[in-house]
């Protein structure tokens, strides 16, 4: 099955075969093996090439918001352009990467401040969601602009909990 999908907003194209239980997935940058086994209702156990991965889904929409080892990421079906977005994306296209909870849930420790200076990669934020906790990680290097919540707050999934001014290029 050839599929398109665009996964932060880039387009992507993906091939999926089913075979002997477990998905043959290729992507442009190789071909993986993918054992699936659900954990709860938004939530995975994958098995790539071996390696695992706990990975956590939240549908809003028509978009999957889907946060894998601290990294999120916002895929949905590669389509025409509908004129709607939503606040993250509204965000991102002004070019302020926003920061947010891969699924409803509580602020347990904001990890930077406003104005902070932040590498890619680096913690900004823990959320418990389903009694884990998420370190949310900053997806690229910047200065944290705004932090729209506090310690102890409630988020929905998708809800911009710190804005990012992206680092200027000199």
């Amino acid at each position: 099955m050839d599929l398109q999908f665009n996964i932060d907003q880039e387009t992507h194209r993906i091939e999926v075969d089913f075979r002997d239980g477990k998905y043959l997935v290729r992507l442009e940058d190789g071909q993986y093996e993918v054992d699936s086994q659900p954990i709860s209702e938004n939530c995975l156990s994958l098995l790539v090439n071996e390696k695992a991965y706990t990975v956590f889904i939240v549908e809003e929409e028509g978009k999957k918001y889907i946060s894998i080892q601290g990294e999120q990421f916002c895929v949905e079906e590669a389509k025409a352009e509908t004129g709607a977005r939503s606040i993250a994306e509204s965000a991102t296209l002004k070019g302020t990467p926003t920061i947010a909870a891969p699924m409803p849930g509580k602020i347990v420790k904001i990890l930077v401040g406003e104005e902070d200076k932040v590498e890619k990669g680096q913690g900004l934020v823990i959320v418990e969601a389903m009694k884990m906790e998420n370190e949310i990680r900053s997806p690229s290097a910047g200065i944290v602009e705004k932090i729209n919540f506090k310690e102890g707050d409630l988020v929905d999934a998708a809800e911009p909990i710190i804005e990012l001014k992206p680092e200027e290029k000199e």
